[in-house]
């Protein structure tokens, strides 16, 4: 008998337990059939990342979570900066109604087309949408929420190095290195009017291309006036075609170059000296070479 109580308590509290379930459902489903409520995704970006200077889709989604049928629904992108739209377009699509639970599969879609402005700098930004139903086509109220669009950044960077330096004859060679992701078009290096150096000739070396993680060697007539930073401005133009300028600095430390010279100097002195002195030995044995050979003869 006890067993078969048992068997029975347990039967009784998973029938309680369906008839809540059941029960939520119900209130859930009536709930539902009493509101409508609109809910907003971003499903899709194209390309991905966005491009600057170049146009990007977006795909969004409207799901209606309510039982209730939603009317006059219109929906506007507001783009700000770094987005726009074309002169004479319209951000506006007015979709009309939505039937109560329509989601999922049945979800109404809706896809803008915005650009991207060319200056604006890589990663995030929020582009802004706003809409609204049941106001009889108004904006009298409306819901607005933002989005993030990933931007691709079309800059790179450099790193320079003081390759070489010749006070004989005032030739400095810098080395231009793009250490970023992306190559650098009509790359010219210029050296700027300042107090540390005074620049003979042009002022400008235009190397051309230096491609991702690839350096150059830019060459320039200076004479150093004193030890101190040398500023050095990059101008290139990046992956979407705009023109950019990077300055950079780097101590220029003339007095190292003008020891190595120093001891350069020293070095082909001294074996001037060496090689003086083994001519001058290699003469002297060959005069008393002589000398000697004449003494025999004369014996």
């Amino acid at each position: 008998m006890g067993k078969i109580g048992g068997k029975k308590i347990k039967s009784i509290i998973v029938a309680c337990f369906f008839i809540i379930i059941l029960v939520l459902i119900s209130f859930n489903v009536l709930g539902q059939s009493k509101y409508a409520y609109i809910e907003s995704t971003i499903i899709n970006q194209d390309p991905y990342p966005a491009q600057p200077d170049n146009y990007v889709d977006l795909l969004f989604k409207f799901e209606n979570k309510g039982g209730l049928i939603v009317k006059d629904f219109m929906v506007e992108i507001i783009p700000e900066y770094p987005f726009s739209l074309d002169p004479g377009s319209t951000g506006l699509i007015e979709i009309g109604n939505i039937d109560g639970l329509q989601k999922d599969r049945d979800a109404i879609f809706a896809r803008f087309r915005i650009r991207v402005d060319k200056e604006v700098l890589g990663g995030d930004s929020m582009v802004k949408m706003r809409y609204t139903y049941n106001t009889g086509g108004k904006w009298d109220n409306y819901i607005e929420k933002k989005f993030e669009i990933k931007i691709e950044d079309p800059k790179t960077d450099f790193d320079i190095a003081i390759q070489d330096y010749s006070y004989k004859t005032n030739s400095l060679s810098i080395a231009v290195s793009n250490i970023g992701k992306k190559d650098a078009n009509s790359v010219t290096v210029i050296l700027p009017e300042q107090e540390s150096i005074q620049i003979l000739g042009s002022n400008k070396n235009i190397v051309g291309t230096i491609d991702s993680y690839d350096y150059t060697i830019a060459s320039f007539k200076v004479i150093s006036n004193k030890d101190a930073p040398l500023i050095v401005r990059i101008s290139y133009t990046d992956s979407v075609g705009v023109r950019r300028e990077i300055e950079k600095a780097i101590l220029f430390s003339a007095s190292t170059y003008d020891q190595k010279i120093i001891t350069s100097d020293m070095t082909d002195y001294r074996a001037i000296i060496y090689i003086g002195v083994g001519i001058m030995g290699i003469v002297i044995i060959i005069i008393l070479f002589n000398i000697l050979r004449k003494k025999r003869r004369r014996q």
